[in-house]
């Protein structure tokens, strides 16, 4: 029984092959050639091939078309080519070419004139010189110089102290010699930006006093792999999807408006007045006493003001101030709420004297460990005395279980207050050494007994290993908060390991495969937190209009920069490392 397996002959597939190859090779061909083509037409028409050589002797006749029209007109020969001619007034070149010898042609009959030809006022018009289009060096000059404007603008916008050049124009003088009347005097100018601008100058004269120093980005930049520029778009990718999808005041408390700009800073925009309103700066819009489904953040009281706590608003205390340490808002950021004026340093204040012990405080360790001078002290209201240390050894006695979020936000607190207490001395004594190590036990058990196969963390948080696979609100839930305490506290290297890209695509494929999904919005929001500061970290990427929250060793630097000695072991060896290698001495850096 013969078998059902075709028959091949090796030699004519050979020779199909081949011949497949000769097609595409000749299609290529065709097609770059016809390419070609088009742009020499497409240069012709345009004009840039009118030009004759500087050799010729020749030139070539600007205009025929209208000439071919004003003979049409007027019944004119036109203008004699200095080309040598036949005997029939042709040239020689053109009679050989038609094969028609110049005795046996006839004689050009020329045309009656109309009745009413065109005077040089109508065909003035259609001789008029073009102006020749924009060349391609033209357009590259252009692109570079919008460029490097974009560029000091953002740079201007961020830095109040970068230098900006202004160039000063000559002013155009009637041939009166008086100056016209739509142009302002400079010193009605100045006088009017002056008297609206009063606050914004005292604002900046008061950062020019005492400029921030900023360290230079100086961590390991993120191995050159496949994997990880994959990861680097997915990530991206999410971010610029969920920026698409603002809240409004309408539908939205401010409890929810204030989780939306801990994900994105201070670009976030909000919808005032529905899902079609008008889109505006969230952070401004609840610095300014703005009603988010009829309720407000703040409310003044007397000479002070205070945040709300309660339903829609502040689910914690200092919860707020800690959103918006977070978000990198100045303390001299302006707050209006009525007719009162305040800042960001008011609500400070406000926090200052609102600490107890024995109370929940991770929230004013987030936010005063920011805005404060690691050494400062104060009295709050019971007459006790405070500093960021005593906060953190209240921290430190608090218990991980049972408090808020899983504990994520207390742990998230204790590692930023030993990172601002290292970069303000250099180093950690007193309770920040107990601090670090108690961050770096938890770093270390969450990524060796607490994430699940797909790369997401445990669903019952801190406390065992769990996964609720039919429960992706949950998982975001978890993961998303787990993983912002630790893209927030281990270190550069650490970032790049297989058990932080695992959790950090997880997050970002379940968010970017249902962008529509009505997600909560408190767990989704720190996901995106968690995601966005992993990009800054990794890749240096700071959001447009953001401000950048991390530096130093806690931020890649640039690819092209000189490598340091610890850092040429590639990225072979850092994959390699174990997850108490990786968070050793410097989880809290």
């Amino acid at each position: 029984m013969s078998s059902l397996k075709p028959k091949t002959n090796p030699a004519a597939d050979a020779a199909d092959s081949k011949q497949a190859r000769c097609d595409g090779r000749d299609f290529r061909v065709c097609l770059f050639g016809g390419a070609g083509l088009l742009v020499w037409i497409t240069l012709i028409a345009h004009g840039q091939l009118t030009a004759a050589p500087a050799d010729s002797a020749t030139p070539l006749r600007k205009n025929s078309f209208l000439d071919r029209i004003e003979q049409a007109f007027t019944g004119k020969e036109p203008a004699a080519s200095p080309t040598k001619k036949s005997a029939a007034g042709y040239p020689s070149s053109t009679t050989a070419r038609r094969g028609v010898s110049s005795a046996n042609r006839p004689a050009t009959k020329t045309p009656s004139k109309i009745s009413n030809p065109p005077t040089a006022k109508r065909i003035a018009p259609l001789v008029k010189e073009t102006t020749p289009p924009p060349t391609l060096s033209d357009a590259q000059k252009l692109a570079l110089s919008l460029a490097s404007s974009a560029h000091k603008v953002m740079q201007a916008a961020l830095d109040p102290n970068a230098p900006v050049e202004i160039k000063k124009r000559p002013l155009k003088v009637a041939s009166s010699g008086t100056i016209p009347d739509q142009l302002v005097s400079k010193e009605t100018i100045s006088s009017e930006f002056i008297a609206t601008n009063t606050r914004s100058k005292q604002v900046i004269n008061q950062r020019k006093k005492t400029p921030s120093v900023r360290e230079p980005a100086s961590g390991t930049p993120a191995p050159r792999d496949v994997a990880l520029e994959r990861l680097r778009m997915r990530v991206a990718q999410t971010l610029t999807t969920y920026m698409r999808r603002p809240l409004n005041t309408v539908d939205n408390t401010p409890w929810e408006v204030m989780h939306g700009f801990i994900a994105f800073g201070i670009p976030t925009k909000v919808r005032v007045g529905g899902p079609r309103g008008d889109l505006v700066n969230a952070i401004g819009w609840m610095n300014m006493a703005g009603r988010c489904r009829g309720q407000v953040m703040l409310a003044a009281l007397d000479d002070h003001f205070i945040a709300m706590k309660g339903f829609g608003v502040q689910g914690h205390a200092a919860q707020y101030l800690a959103i918006l340490a977070q978000s990198r808002v100045a303390k001299e950021s302006p707050i209006s709420i009525g007719s009162k004026s305040f800042t960001v340093m008011d609500l400070i204040r406000e926090e200052q004297k609102s600490c107890r012990s024995n109370t929940e405080l991770t929230f004013a360790l987030i936010g005063l460990a920011h805005y404060l001078p690691t050494d400062e002290t104060w009295t709050s209201r019971d007459g006790k005395q405070w500093s960021l240390e005593k906060l953190v050894e209240e921290e430190l006695e608090q218990p991980i279980r049972g408090a808020p979020c899983g504990g994520t936000h207390r742990l998230f607190g204790l590692a930023y207050g030993c990172q601002r207490r290292r970069h303000a001395t250099g180093t950690l004594d007193g309770a920040y050494v107990r601090a670090e190590k108690f961050v770096r036990d938890y770093q270390l058990m969450t990524l060796t007994r607490l994430q699940n196969n797909d790369g997401s963390f445990s669903t019952e948080w801190f406390k065992y290993p769990a996964d609720r696979k039919d429960d992706i609100d949950r998982k975001i839930q978890t993961t998303g908060h787990m993983l912002e305490f630790l893209v927030g506290s281990i270190d550069q290297e650490s970032l790049y390991n297989s058990r932080v890209t695992r959790a950090v695509s997880f997050l970002a494929n379940a968010l970017l495969s249902e962008p529509k999904r009505e997600w909560k919005i408190g767990p989704m929001c720190h996901a995106l937190h968690a995601l966005t500061i992993y990009q800054e970290r990794a890749w240096g990427v700071v959001l447009p209009g953001g401000v950048a929250a991390f530096h130093g060793p806690m931020k890649a630097r640039s690819p092209n920069a000189p490598q340091l000695a610890n850092d040429k072991k590639g990225p072979d060896s850092r994959s390699a490392k174990s997850p108490s290698s990786e968070n050793k001495g410097s989880a809290t850096r």
